[in-house]
């Protein structure tokens, strides 16, 4: 668990987190097992295995993040 935040594990909740624009975190695992925020923005695209999220600084720059290989969530 990454404090502060919730985690979307679920389809419905990236979906859910999709239509309303909630601005989410993607995080990763440094090689020492320790999270850290890659980026952060808006969800505009996912599939069973990827997410596509447009940057909350540029929103012009979009990426596409492994399900697999990182997580994603908001703030509570």
């Amino acid at each position: 668990m990454i404090y502060g935040t919730k985690l979307l594990d679920t389809d419905i909740e990236i979906f859910i987190a999709a239509l309303t624009k909630t601005p989410v975190y993607v995080w990763s695992l440094d090689p020492l097992g320790v999270y850290y925020q890659v980026s952060s923005g808006i969800i505009v695209k996912y599939t069973p295995d990827e997410v596509r999220i447009h940057n909350e600084q540029d929103a012009s720059i979009s990426k596409w993040y492994s399900r697999e290989s990182n997580e994603f969530s908001i703030s509570f």
